[in-house]
């Protein structure tokens, strides 16, 4: 157990070196007061001043980067939201952009539903949407000659939620086109 112990503690206790040139710099002033001699303590001092300028005229090292709560577990946040209703639904475009959307507004030019009876969206911006696999939002059919207006937000980690006008709920809607 011993021997376990004499192991593990000087692995525990090993902590990376970080070069930080103004604590140096203070570590060595702090080491030059202990000295009794004038005279030597002069000299300390007149060395750990040579450091001290050197830490302050020496670049900053770069802070190590932020990263996010979402970054640790695997997870990232969008690279740049939308700025226009096509490229809404869509992946993020490689380069960030500051005119971002979080909602679009369209009507629909045609509704479908497919086999398993879940709802088709096509929106007049050419656009199509499907409701949800895990979604059980029962979708009615529109008035015959009433538009129907949808509004899609953003929804819960990269989700989009569908609003009809006029109706209560929402569905749960990914894009395909």
């Amino acid at each position: 157990m011993r021997l376990f112990a004499a192991i593990l503690v000087p692995f525990f206790m090993a902590t990376p070196a970080h070069a930080d040139p103004a604590r140096d710099a203070l570590s060595e002033v702090a080491k030059c007061a202990d000295v009794a001699d004038s005279t030597e303590r002069l000299k300390c001092f007149d060395r750990a001043a040579a450091l001290a300028k050197s830490a302050l005229t020496s670049t900053p090292q770069p802070a190590a980067e932020k990263r996010s709560l979402l970054d640790w577990f695997g997870f990232s946040k969008p690279a740049t939201p939308p700025k226009t209703p096509e490229e809404y639904g869509k992946p993020a475009p490689a380069q960030p952009d500051a005119e971002a959307i979080t909602s679009i507004t369209f009507n629909v030019l045609e509704f479908a539903r497919t086999s398993r009876g879940l709802s088709v969206f096509i929106l007049e911006n050419g656009q199509i949407w499907r409701q949800s696999e895990g979604d059980t939002s029962v979708v009615r059919d529109p008035t015959p000659g009433a538009p129907m207006k949808v509004t899609i937000e953003n929804g819960f980690l990269g989700s989009y939620n569908l609003t009809i006008e006029g109706r209560r709920g929402l569905i749960k809607v990914t894009r395909l086109k």
